[in-house]
């Protein structure tokens, strides 16, 4: 039984919406599954939208481009997960209203997200889909805080495997 789908595409779609907070059908592709044809990502989205874990908004200034977003059941379900655990749940981004006046700044996260993605997988660095996460909070006491559009874990790949560095970077 080992080429059985146990839902590990379904699951990391989900996760991704979840702490990204939106993208787009194009973008969901790029990040979940770059070697599949898009309409296999369009049959995967539409599925978890039918589950109730996920719904979208459509831009008609965009060409009626499809943004995805979680739903609150999907947002919840997914907080349960190992990997998503002691993340903040997404901030006002689980509507259709909160997506539809965040879309601009969200979707320009998501893609930058993806660019550090599709360079980390030509230069085979370690760079996966859940190490972006967006909007963490760190506190700098006195009831301030800094809170960057994401942090990255990124792991560079050598050669000779001897000089390979974990970094992080808030952006």
């Amino acid at each position: 039984m080992t080429d059985v789908d146990t839902g590990g595409r379904d699951r990391l779609a989900v996760a991704v919406l979840v702490q990204y907070r939106m993208a787009t059908t194009e973008q969901m592709h790029l990040i979940v599954s770059p070697n599949v044809r898009i309409e296999q990502t369009r049959r995967r989205l539409m599925k978890l939208r039918g589950e109730g874990l996920i719904d979208r908004i459509t831009l008609p200034q965009a060409g009626r481009t499809r943004v995805w977003h979680p739903t609150p059941y999907g947002a919840q379900v997914a907080s349960e997960w190992p990997e998503l655990r002691g993340r903040r749940p997404p901030r006002g981004a689980v509507d259709r209203t909160a997506v539809r006046l965040k879309v601009g700044h969200g979707l320009t996260v998501t893609e930058t997200a993806l660019a550090f993605l599709q360079d980390a997988r030509r230069r085979r660095d370690v760079c996966r889909p859940l190490d972006w996460i967006p909007e963490v909070h760190h506190s700098l006491g006195s009831s301030e805080a800094v809170i960057p559009d994401a942090l990255l874990y990124y792991q560079r790949h050598t050669a000779d495997h001897t000089n390979d560095t974990d970094r992080t970077h808030a952006m």
